[in-house]
């Protein structure tokens, strides 16, 4: 039985090299039925505006109509199109994310299944349950003993370098931020065609402040549907018809590690700082996903990246 899991364990840790799991080890036990995948770029800024409202309200009641009118478009042909362009209906897609992120809370924290099921916007436990059942095949309770043993576990190393974790206070940054879809093997190249449209609006790129923001666990998440924002400070340039989107990064405290290697590497990185270091803090996250705030420009082609991970805290 060791053997077993040495051999699994070093199959996840070549694939993690690879930032390039063949499926998500955690995530649903089978395959989600969908047209396609959402596109690499999110280029139709309708359906844009729509997916940033959607994500910063999944803990809130989220109607069709709302939606419609964020995308300036009818209700029947929002739907339409959404399903047109990312592969899935809109209630597919906030049902989807909303038990992502549900999963991430299991896998992480210790709090109760009622109160991740609040977080996520079920508003009964019952509910909550059924849907869970239906996109993972398993409980919550079931699920979360399942992820903890399939999901790869943090080194001794990674233990040691929790003493480096930084409690720091970031102000309230207006970014410029375009989305990707795909895995984290696509990073630097979601970085390199943001430069190119940067330029494009006359964004200086010498000096650019550039932030990277992450939401899914590639452990959870199939790698065509993971989330990726690179984003730089909002100077108040001009848009047009480019398929940006002006975010914020919001106040407060984070916890942070600073990550100086090869992009491939970073998912140790990410174990210091969620798993490890709370250990040893009694610290706890807010769900809003993390941030990298890179030293240099990502967009540079070097091979070694350096930059900080930030995981907000609650407080």
């Amino acid at each position: 039985m060791d053997a077993t899991r040495d051999v699994h364990e070093q199959r996840l840790a070549e694939q993690e090299r690879a930032l390039l799991f063949e499926r998500p080890h955690a995530g649903p036990r089978k395959p989600y039925e969908r047209d396609k995948p959402p596109p690499q770029v999110l280029e139709d800024r309708r359906i844009l505006r729509a997916i940033r409202y959607i994500e910063a309200h999944l803990d809130r009641p989220l109607s069709l109509d709302r939606l419609a009118a964020r995308a300036s478009l009818s209700t029947f042909h929002f739907q339409r199109l959404f399903r047109e362009v990312m592969g899935e209906s809109p209630s597919e897609y906030i049902r989807r994310t909303r038990l992502d992120r549900a999963a991430i809370h299991l896998l992480i924290y210790p709090e109760s299944v009622l109160s991740i099921a609040l977080s996520v916007g079920y508003s009964s436990h019952e509910a909550f349950i059924r849907a869970f059942h239906r996109q993972f095949d398993l409980t919550p309770t079931q699920y979360r003993q399942f992820a903890r043993q399939a999901s790869i576990p943090a080194t001794t190393e990674e233990y040691r370098r929790a003493a480096e974790v930084q409690v720091i206070h970031l102000p309230d940054l207006a970014l410029l931020s375009m989305r990707f879809y795909g895995s984290y093997a696509r990073v630097v190249e979601h970085w390199q065609r943001f430069a190119e449209e940067l330029q494009r609006i006359g964004y200086p790129l010498d000096n650019a402040r550039a932030i990277g923001a992450i939401t899914d666990n590639p452990e959870i998440t199939p790698n065509d549907l993971v989330r990726y924002d690179c984003a730089v400070v909002d100077l108040g340039l001009p848009i047009g018809d480019a398929p940006l989107s002006r975010v914020r990064l919001p106040a407060g405290r984070y916890a942070c590690l600073q990550h100086q290697a090869p992009y491939n590497q970073v998912f140790a990185a990410y174990r210091t700082l969620a798993v490890a270091w709370p250990e040893s803090s009694g610290e706890r996250f807010v769900p809003q996903g993390g941030y990298e705030l890179y030293r240099q420009p990502p967009w540079s082609g070097n091979a070694t990246q350096c930059l900080d991970i930030a995981l907000g805290l609650e407080g």
